[in-house]
């Protein structure tokens, strides 16, 4: 996928609109989980190789992540001198989608949307290791996704408000045990 002469590694790269048969993203990532350990490549967890591979070609600096999904505060940038990398995305992905909810965000949710997020918080929390840790710790913007935490893919890569960006796009986790269905 190329705009302006800058292509996406292909290992991020979501399938072009508009096509039906079409491979999904190579890297499988479940968003709730850390991607050095949780992302796959064909079945394996991502290598330091892949992870070392630069974003785009030629590298660049800075690369912004946005989604319809996410609220406009919510920042999500990937930043290296040398050059933004696979793992630098990756990271700057989770980092962001595992900050605390604020409480003017959450006051900015309805009633309806914070019993569904309220739901997927407590599975989280059921699900970890330390509930009273996990329960302390706060609803997550993660939470606010609800099941829509699959990786898939990057796109749309343009040059705009002097930085580059770039779509990301989830799509749902139908295996989620009690998912909420909309």
């Amino acid at each position: 996928m190329q705009y302006h002469g800058l292509r996406l590694n292909p290992l991020l790269a979501s399938s072009p609109i508009g096509t039906t048969h079409f491979p999904p993203v190579p890297i499988e990532w479940d968003i709730r989980h850390a991607p050095n350990r949780a992302a796959l490549v064909a079945g394996q967890v991502v290598s330091a190789h892949h992870r070392a591979q630069p974003a785009t070609f030629p590298g660049v600096e800075t690369l912004r992540v946005v989604s319809d999904l996410l609220a406009g505060n919510w920042v999500i940038m990937a930043h290296n001198p040398t050059g933004v990398t696979v793992e630098d995305v990756l990271t700057a992905i989770y980092t962001g989608l595992h900050a605390p909810l604020t409480q003017l965000e959450w006051e900015c949710v309805s009633p309806m949307q914070r019993n569904r997020i309220e739901e997927v918080f407590y599975a989280r929390c059921e699900a970890s290791r330390d509930f009273d840790r996990t329960r302390h710790g706060g609803v997550r913007r993660m939470d606010c996704l609800l099941h829509t935490t699959v990786f898939a893919g990057l796109s749309s890569l343009v040059f705009r408000n002097n930085r580059w960006e770039v779509v990301m796009t989830l799509s749902r986790d139908f295996s989620a045990p009690g998912r909420v269905r909309s």
